[in-house]
């Protein structure tokens, strides 16, 4: 804090010569002059002290027949005294500062965050329609406008939270997320079977059995009722329960050709770069018509200050020159696809016992076909309520 007082209001270095130093600084105790840095060489004396009591050590020189000798100037009025005459150079200081205090009023940067399914293109051509863009008054911007107008034109945003934080505004979206659909446990219903299936094991919890172990059942056939009847043939609803273990069977199908026809890069590339600085684009390239097949990636990059990215930066196009060609692979090649595309699809089935897997494969018309076919063994219990009309 001292450093800095010393620095606004100016300090001085001299040098004193004389008989008496040890009664010049003595005088300058008594009138209150503070010196730091003090040093004593016989009668010499080095010291500091502020900038406007250096006047005054001259009345105390004068009086300890002392010389004094100025050797160093430091601090803010020294340096605008140097360049007072320089009046440009004071306006653009002026102007600088006047240009800081315009862009702190506005937002630049516009964070969204939070985003799942929804793309960010999307969200800020809605921000784009009710007049929320980069360059836009801080004070302009009401959070609770940019907040309902998402919410009525996207159903799937649960929550949603606008923010201005300097020149920043924070959009953070949750989205939503379907829950399973539950029935409540009193709600009567049936269980039926989810698949074509073998019944291998029952497990019933409530409701009334209408199958057994070994029994063959189709899609939707009802498994276990919900309709229960007792013994003076009156009926009663209840919300059925149960495990139903079977075996099933599932396909998995790939197909892949010998010759497919695909585009391949030519290698050649047309770049374009694009200025954006505080809302303003300015092109660095001749923007002619691309023609051909080509298609198109997008890097944007912008300046980062502490972790803070500013709308000042460079966006760059790529396009990229294709050609369609013919591939042809060798059989290898393409049953080695086919049995990739197969093994992919079988993150399906990670929830299923897989008791046996069979593969069957042919050729017609120059294309390969492969089938996998898998006997495995789950639960195909499914509950449907039961309407009561």
């Amino acid at each position: 804090m001292l450093f800095i007082i010393r620095f606004l209001f100016g300090q001085v270095n001299f040098i004193a010569k004389g008989s008496f130093p040890e009664r010049f600084i003595n005088l300058t105790a008594q009138y209150g002059i503070n010196l730091w840095n003090v040093k004593k060489d016989e009668n010499t004396l080095i010291a500091n002290c502020m900038a406007s009591e250096y006047k005054a050590l001259r009345q105390i020189a004068k009086r300890t027949f002392t010389k004094l000798c100025l050797k160093r100037k430091k601090g803010l009025p020294f340096i605008l005294n140097k360049y007072k005459k320089r009046k440009g150079l004071l306006v653009g200081f002026a102007i600088f500062f006047a240009i800081i205090y315009f862009l702190s009023l506005r937002v630049w940067v516009i964070n969204i965050s939070g985003l799942d399914n929804l793309h960010k293109e999307e969200i800020q051509n809605v921000l784009t329609e009710i007049g929320i863009e980069p360059g836009i008054y801080s004070k302009k911007i009401n959070s609770s406008l940019v907040e309902n107008s998402l919410m009525k034109k996207y159903n799937n945003i649960s929550w949603i939270s606008a923010n201005v934080i300097g020149s920043r505004l924070d959009i953070e979206i949750k989205e939503k997320t379907d829950p399973p659909e539950i029935l409540k446990k009193d709600q009567p219903c049936n269980v039926k079977a989810a698949m074509d299936a073998f019944i291998t094991k029952i497990e019933v919890y409530s409701g009334n059995s209408e199958v057994h172990v070994g029994d063959a059942v189709q899609k939707d056939q009802l498994l276990v009722s919900g309709i229960l009847e007792d013994a003076f043939g009156r009926s009663t609803l209840c919300s059925a329960r149960a495990k139903i273990f079977a075996r099933t069977k599932r396909i998995l199908k790939a197909q892949v050709p010998l010759v497919s026809e695909e585009n391949i890069k030519t290698g050649k590339v047309k770049k374009r770069k694009t200025l954006k600085f505080f809302g303003i684009k300015v092109p660095m390239s001749i923007f002619l018509k691309i023609k051909g097949n080509y298609t198109k990636e997008e890097k944007s990059n912008s300046l980062t200050v502490l972790n803070e990215e500013l709308p000042i930066g460079i966006d760059r196009e790529y396009w990229y020159e294709y050609k369609p060609e013919k591939i042809k692979r060798n059989k290898e090649e393409v049953k080695k696809i086919a049995k990739e595309s197969i093994i992919k699809q079988e993150e399906q089935l990670e929830n299923v016992k897989i008791l046996k897997k069979e593969e069957t494969e042919k050729w017609i018309d120059g294309d390969f076909y492969l089938e996998a076919i898998y006997t495995c063994e789950e639960n195909i219990a499914k509950l449907e309520p039961i309407v009561l009309q």
